[in-house]
């Protein structure tokens, strides 16, 4: 071998050598990442979010302070802006033990066929809620707040920490009095005091009664701790959307005759009253909101503010004096239209976002047993609402969802509904009283001109008087055998029905 020749081997060598060696780096490199990956895979399967879901009881969604010209929620609008806001949130029953329902189980009213004066939720609803998947997925749950609803099956099941509340102003804790909401926020510190030594994740559900109002105090409606007494005082409140007396009289006359108008007189029927009752309505919210805050705090002593989601919304919306009625019972913006916000401390690419997609009560059962890296019960009827988080604009979601109103009070009178809105219109059939409504929303958005008799918009009513009765065998098809089996609560709209407050 000449030297040339040699020269040229050993460079082969060398560089082949180098090659190998090369490759050998990269092949344990890949391996090493690999592995780092796996390992942080299971750190975060291994690392569950505790989660505080906070409900607040006839919160409608614009009375945010980071929105509204007037009401102050600093708290709720610090969450605002660290987290998410659904600026398109709404409920598909807009009254509160139906929609709580509704939220705990994930099903529609249709569906669960829960509300006042109904029997309780069936076994599988009841085991199918999402404090009960979390308790069996090996988390602690409570409840604090708000009850009045009825389940089946035992508490113990579902929560380890268990203080539900009726309505009052006031409660004993620790040998002082304080304002209901406070003590609610009492009870969530201790719950979180209680779980601050333990490894094991906990979710928990505070409901507020506040700010709705105390139905059997025609004097002063609505109650807040006595601080909050002179805030708003030296504001005026605008007049509501629609409040002349004209709009009124141009309801049909079972509209003038329900309970939305008896209450109206309760809260809004002269001008000192309406701004009396409005302020009231305000400080009531934001006695909540300083009791979100009080929870917070608590969470930051603790050391649990970074591993503990927030979501915070209302359970329906609410009429404040809008075409001169009360309540929340009618399929309005008013009524069904909800604040939502969810904060993540965990994830830094969400904050300060909105949300326009339409996100529903029912998604928060999926929601919450998504944080929680458990497996949805296929009876869920809402979606969860995770990958709005982070893709809002690259995930594909509902246009149009159905709502409705079936409890039907014996001493008052609410008319039931049924309904189906999408991003461009809003149908409305109060199907036992021959009155329906078509309002079109993107260039309409206030809901003033019924179109339901326009010779132009008939095939649009007929479409979605369609579709809804599409929801409404697809919703009753899904209850339980349990459920099917109870007294005849299915509201056949096209049946015939006797009339009410005609």
């Amino acid at each position: 071998m000449n030297t040339g020749t040699k020269i040229h081997h050993n460079l082969n060598f060398s560089l082949s050598k180098k090659i190998k060696m090369v490759l050998s780096m990269l092949v344990a490199l890949s391996m090493l990442n690999a592995c780092t990956a796996s390992m942080e895979k299971e750190t975060v399967g291994a690392t569950q979010p505790n989660i505080l879901f906070v409900l607040a009881d006839d919160h409608r969604w614009d009375m945010l302070g980071k929105y509204h010209p007037i009401i102050q929620t600093p708290n709720l609008d610090e969450l605002a802006n660290k987290g998410v806001v659904f600026k398109n949130t709404f409920v598909t029953t807009p009254i509160c033990a139906t929609s709580r329902v509704s939220i705990l189980t994930g099903l529609t009213e249709r569906t669960h066929d829960f509300t006042f004066g109904r029997p309780k939720t069936g076994s599988k609803e009841s085991a199918n809620m999402y404090p009960a998947v979390l308790k069996r997925g090996g988390y602690r749950s409570a409840f604090v707040g708000k009850y009045e609803i009825g389940l089946s099956g035992k508490d113990e099941d579902r929560f380890d920490f268990f203080k539900p509340l009726l309505q009052s102003k006031t409660e004993q804790y620790q040998g002082k009095t304080l304002p209901q909401t406070y003590y609610i926020a009492e009870l969530a510190k201790e719950f979180i005091e209680q779980s601050s030594n333990s490894a094991t994740p906990w979710v928990m559900s505070v409901n507020f009664w506040n700010p709705h109002a105390h139905d059997v105090d025609l004097e002063d409606q609505y109650h807040y701790p006595e601080e909050f007494e002179s805030m708003y005082a030296d504001v005026t409140i605008p007049p509501a959307k629609f409040s002349d007396d004209a709009t009124y009289q141009a309801l049909p006359e079972f509209l003038k005759r329900s309970t939305g108008r008896e209450r109206w007189k309760w809260r809004y029927d002269s001008p000192k009253k309406y701004q009396r009752m409005v302020k009231r309505y305000y400080r009531a919210i934001s006695a909540v909101d300083k009791a979100v805050g009080m929870i917070y705090q608590k969470l930051e002593e603790t050391g649990m503010a970074d591993n503990t989601v927030i979501i915070y919304m209302g359970d329906n919306g609410y009429n404040l004096n809008e075409r001169q009625l009360a309540g929340k019972w009618f399929g309005w913006e008013e009524d069904l239209r909800i604040p939502l916000i969810i904060y993540d401390p965990r994830s830094k690419n969400t904050q300060t976002q909105e949300v326009e997609k339409m996100a529903l009560n029912i998604d928060i059962p999926s929601t919450i047993v998504d944080l929680a890296g458990l497996d949805a019960p296929s009876s869920y009827q809402g979606l969860s609402l995770l990958p709005l988080l982070s893709r809002p604009n690259k995930t594909e979601w509902r246009d149009e969802f159905f709502f409705e109103h079936m409890y039907q009070p014996k001493r008052t009178f609410i008319p039931p509904t049924v309904g189906l809105r999408t991003e461009k219109w809003k149908y409305i059939d109060f199907y036992k009283n021959e009155f329906q409504q078509l309002y079109d929303l993107e260039n309409d958005p206030q809901e003033k001109y019924n179109l339901i008799n326009s010779e132009l918009h008939q095939d649009v009513v007929a479409k979605l008087s369609q579709k809804v009765d599409q929801y409404i065998k697809t919703y009753e098809e899904q209850r339980t055998q349990e459920v099917k089996q109870r007294d005849n609560f299915i509201n056949i709209r096209h049946q015939a029905e006797p009339k009410y407050g005609q």
